[in-house]
């Protein structure tokens, strides 16, 4: 019987893999330029199978009518003219003659109207309950047919297959057409069973009828594009449309002819056979047709069009589903439908037939677009970087998403949402470690800021202990560093800074905040070099700090008594600065006042004034300019002009009553009584309550009483108040100046006041500057035990170095000229050891020491100070040699010779001075003590021959020479040199005279 209705395909599990993407250029998107590129997903075949099909089973043929029994026949009648329900002219047949003979073959013909009709779950019940021993043979081929094709189209087991392969098997042995398609179906059994040979040789058979060859040729070509590389199958396809053409254009054929293009890269031969298909209503394409066509307008640059197909190819449960939703991604983002893409590769990451490479490319590529798009979402983009590091962990991209997962830690600004995502994390890597000491460094800055320093230090120190990258450990020990200098930690911070530098990363600020910290600790040694560290490594930008470091670096110099470093040093300061440094100009000026060079001072604090217009320095530049116009005995009226204009121009500063305390006292020194009286009273009346205010109204008493005028001045202090009532200490201070002032003038007429004053006040400060002026003047008058007792006083260790230096020396000068050379050498050790001298007066109390050591006989101590000395690197070369010839003459007068030869060979070279000649002839002395009488006249008859302007010493070589000629034994030669040197010295030594009178008189005597 022919059926009215196409058969329902039975779709064979024989070709659902996956199909490889071809390499396309065009699928490769940068979604960031400093993102690496969205990857193009390859995969391998996972079958055999290139293409997806469905595999159509041959529809079933008419079946004969083999019995004539009437009500059968008038039935079969109405089911093929009436246009009622084929099935219920059927069921109505077999209720109204239930015991027709007919029955068998109308249950049979009710069954395979149901397979007409798609029912085939219906159909197969009603084949089970026919009888098939009642049918005829040709029935019972054509019961076995029927049953075999509900079987298959509704395979669930292999039983189920041999099942069906039996059932062809006996319906194959039919000669009819029901034997030769149960033959084309057991081909189609075969091909599921992957024994593509026998299914070959079924199709291949030339024994068809001409209704069923047809259907073999179409299965033997769709098995060719099943098994066959895609040339082959399309020769093959192309045969058949020659052959067939009603079979070629089936649209499942047309289907995998389409798909085998797609294969070979014959994209748009693939687009112009696929694309028609898309748009007919009674066909639904596969998923891997559509996965093709999407693939192919993909690849044509055709992306919009690409996205229908796709997206049908996505609706799959299988691989090809999850790959079309990855090339879907790819499409919308080249269309710039970011959010539509990511939620592509969102979908294909999660698609259950995704295998595990689709996942990760998907999860990769949405990561990307993500953090491109979404930066805003800082939590979704570390979750899914997370899922893919966690569930990817061996992937080549691994190393870039914990780069970009550092890179959003990074640059995410809600530090502390980011430590506490970077604490719930489970992953661990270098990146994430380093993007977490980052956090903490930032949060330990955000802390300091807000002076919590408990918790920046916990943030700090948890940085450093992660100690990731190098670069972020010296950083937090800096901050620390900084934070402890800003607090006056100082230890502390040189602590931190110093841990900071030894990572060997750290920037040239630990450098200058170790140095501060140093400084600040009187270290100035290494302050020193911590700041000239930082100036060898800061970079040319930081002018500003380079010339504070370089202007620290003086003051460390200078509080080590070297001022010339220290001066060059402030120099460099000012040369760095675009404009110059007014600091270091000040400090320059300083060293000028110290070193008394006014000029200079002055003229460095005028540039000052000139190119520093709005320094802070500028109070204290005026008064110091003024005081060094002063010191430098200017034309009052300099000063006084200078320190008008700082009480001006500064009126609230302590320099401006500095200044006009000095413009008084400036005035009264200079004989103008009445200009320095008024000046002093603007003063008092101008700052009233301050320490300035009571020493001018202590001076206007002393001019007051010195003019004889006190009772104006009572009247003038009562106005005043009791604030400015002097202290005793201040009354004995400004009655100390007033007596030394009357000292200047009259010492004699003071004398009895000075004492009087320290008897008055013993404890004040000003009483030792009177005791040192009363010994000065007893030393004059000759009273040297009164002024002696006075020095010895003022010289107590714990006296101001200011009265301690003067009264010292002043007690060598009393030692030496009494003969007291113990003495004077205890005094000029008390000098040589204080501490804090500058260098050129350390040097000179050193020279003195050695002197005094070797004329007192101590040689012990004055070899221990000149070696001393000698290591010093600022050595005059005169001081030098004086210091090598006491050296020697000590070496010499304690039995080392060999010491005191070594240490007079320096001065050999250096015979024109006195220490050097004195030296020549000492070393040429104790060569001939030593016998070396040759050796001796050789150096001697250099000596003299090259001359030299000491004559005493070049007499002292002609007496040695004598010596050596009397020891050869030439004592004629020796008679002859001395009388020579008699007749021509001119000097008034008498001993040189002495020694010729006495080798002459010796020569006589051994005659």
């Amino acid at each position: 019987m022919t059926t009215k209705k196409t058969i329902k395909r039975l779709i064979l599990s024989l070709g659902c893999a996956s199909l490889a993407l071809s390499p396309l250029a065009s699928q490769v998107l940068e979604v960031r330029p400093d993102r690496t590129i969205l990857t193009q997903l390859q995969q391998d075949f996972v079958s055999r199978n290139y293409v997806g099909f469905r595999h159509d089973l041959p529809r079933l043929r008419a079946l004969p009518l083999l019995t004539e029994h009437q009500p059968y026949r008038e039935a079969v009648a109405r089911l093929m003219t009436e246009e009622t329900s084929p099935d219920a002219v059927l069921t109505r047949f077999l209720k109204e003659h239930p015991g027709s003979l007919d029955r068998p073959s109308a249950e049979l013909l009710l069954a395979l109207v149901y397979v007409d009709q798609g029912l085939l779950p219906l159909a197969r019940t009603q084949l089970e309950q026919v009888k098939r021993s009642a049918l005829s043979p040709r029935e019972a081929a054509q019961y076995d047919l029927a049953l075999a094709y509900t079987i298959l189209a509704d395979q669930r087991s292999a039983a189920d297959l041999d099942e069906a392969q039996r059932l062809l098997l006996s319906a194959s042995e039919d000669s009819s057409i029901i034997g030769e398609q149960a033959l084309i179906y057991l081909g189609s059994v075969a091909w599921a069973r992957g024994d593509i040979q026998e299914a070959r040789a079924i199709f291949s058979r030339n024994d068809y009828s001409s209704d069923l060859a047809p259907e073999a040729a179409y299965q033997l070509a769709l098995l060719s594009f099943a098994t066959e590389d895609a040339k082959t199958a399309q020769r093959r396809a192309s045969d058949l449309q020659r052959r067939y053409p009603e079979m070629a254009s089936r649209a499942s054929f047309q289907s995998v002819i389409g798909q085998s293009y797609y294969a070979d890269g014959n994209y748009d031969q693939a687009i112009r056979t696929l694309q028609p298909l898309q748009e007919l209503e009674d066909y639904k394409p596969t998923a891997e047709e559509s996965y093709a066509l999407g693939t192919s307008l993909y690849a044509k640059g055709r992306y919009e069009e690409a996205l229908r197909p796709l997206s049908a190819a996505s609706e799959s449960s299988s691989a090809i589903g999850a790959q079309g939703l990855f090339l879907l991604g790819n499409a919308r983002l080249k269309l710039q439908r970011t959010s539509e893409a990511a939620l592509a590769f969102s979908r294909a990451g999660q698609h259950p037939g995704a295998t595990e490479r689709v996942r990760e490319y998907a999860l990769y590529n949405g990561i990307l677009l993500q953090d491109e798009t979404q930066r805003s979402n800082f939590g979704q983009t570390v979750r899914m970087a997370e899922t893919f590091v966690t569930e990817f962990p061996n992937s080549s991209y691994r190393p870039q998403i914990l780069q970009l997962m550092k890179s959003i830690f990074l640059t995410n600004k809600d530090y502390a949402e980011s430590l506490a995502t970077l604490d719930r994390l489970q992953v661990k890597s270098a990146e994430l470690s380093e993007a977490k000491q980052y956090v903490l460094l930032r949060l330990g800055e955000g802390a300091l800021a807000s002076r919590d320093y408990a918790r920046a230090n916990d943030y700090l120190n948890r940085a450093v202990t992660l100690g990731t990258k190098n670069e972020y450990t010296a950083q937090a020990h800096l901050l620390a560093a900084s934070s402890a200098l800003e607090r006056g930690e100082y230890a502390a911070a040189e602590s931190a800074a110093s841990k900071s530098i030894a990572t060997g990363a750290a920037p040239a600020l630990a450098h200058y905040i170790q140095g501060y910290a140093r400084y600040n600790q009187k270290q100035y040694a290494t302050a020193y070099r911590s700041f000239e560290a930082f100036t060898q490594s800061s970079s040319g930008d930081d002018a500003l700090r380079r010339a504070d470091a370089l202007s620290r670096m003086g003051d460390c110099q200078l509080i080590q008594k070297k001022s010339a470093e220290a001066l060059a040093l402030y120099r460099r300061a000012d040369e760095g600065m675009p404009t110059g440094s007014d600091e270091a100009l000040y400090r320059i000026a300083t060293i000028y006042g110290r070193w008394g060079q006014y000029q200079k001072q002055i003229e460095t604090l005028d540039r000052i004034i000139k190119t520093h217009p709005e320094s802070t320095h500028l109070p204290e530049v005026l008064y110091d300019k003024g005081r060094a116009l002063v010191l430098s005995k200017a034309r009052p009226e300099e000063a006084t002009a200078v320190f008008n204009q700082l009480v001006k121009d500064y009126p609230d500063t302590q320099y401006a009553r500095l200044g006009a305390m000095e413009r008084a006292m400036l005035a009264y020194n200079n004989g103008r009584t009445e200009e320095a009286i008024k000046a002093y009273k603007d003063l008092i009346a101008r700052y009233p309550e301050s320490e300035e205010a009571r020493s001018a109204l202590s001076d206007l008493k002393n001019i007051y009483v010195s003019l004889d005028r006190v009772d104006e001045y009572t009247a003038y202090a009562s106005t005043l108040g009791k604030q400015l009532t002097p202290s005793e200490s201040e009354k004995a201070h400004l009655q100390y100046l007033s007596l030394e002032s009357r000292y200047k003038k009259d010492k004699n007429a003071s004398i009895a006041d000075l004492e009087s004053f320290v008897r008055s006040y013993p404890a004040s400060r000003e009483a030792g500057r009177a005791e040192l002026l009363l010994a000065g003047h007893y030393a004059q008058q000759g009273r040297s035990d009164e002024a002696e007792a006075l020095y010895k006083k003022l010289s107590a260790p714990a006296r101001s170095l200011d009265l301690r230096i003067p009264a010292l020396e002043a007690l060598t000068k009393i030692y030496n000229d009494g003969g007291k050379k113990r003495e004077a050498l205890d005094a000029w050790s008390s000098l040589y050891a204080i501490e804090g001298l500058e260098a050129p007066q350390h040097l000179r109390y050193g020279l003195a020491l050695s002197r005094a050591a070797y004329e007192a006989k101590d040689y012990k101590r004055s070899i221990t100070t000149t070696e001393s000395l000698l290591k010093r690197s600022d050595l005059p070369a005169a001081t030098q040699g004086e210091l090598l010839l006491i050296q020697g003459k000590s070496e010499e007068a304690t039995g080392a010779i060999g010491k005191a030869m070594k240490t007079y060979e320096p001065l050999l070279k250096n015979f024109d001075t006195a220490y050097g000649a004195e030296g020549y002839i000492r070393h040429s002395t104790l060569l001939f003590r030593a016998g070396k009488v040759k050796e001796t006249k050789k150096q001697l008859d250099a000596f003299i021959a090259k001359g030299t302007p000491q004559q005493y010493w070049l007499a002292r070589a002609f007496l040695l020479l004598a010596d050596c000629y009397h020891k050869q034994g030439e004592t004629y030669v020796a008679q002859q040199y001395l009388e020579s040197l008699r007749d021509n010295y001119k000097g008034t030594d008498d001993d040189i005279a002495q020694m010729i009178n006495e080798r002459l008189t010796s020569y006589q005597n051994k005659k």
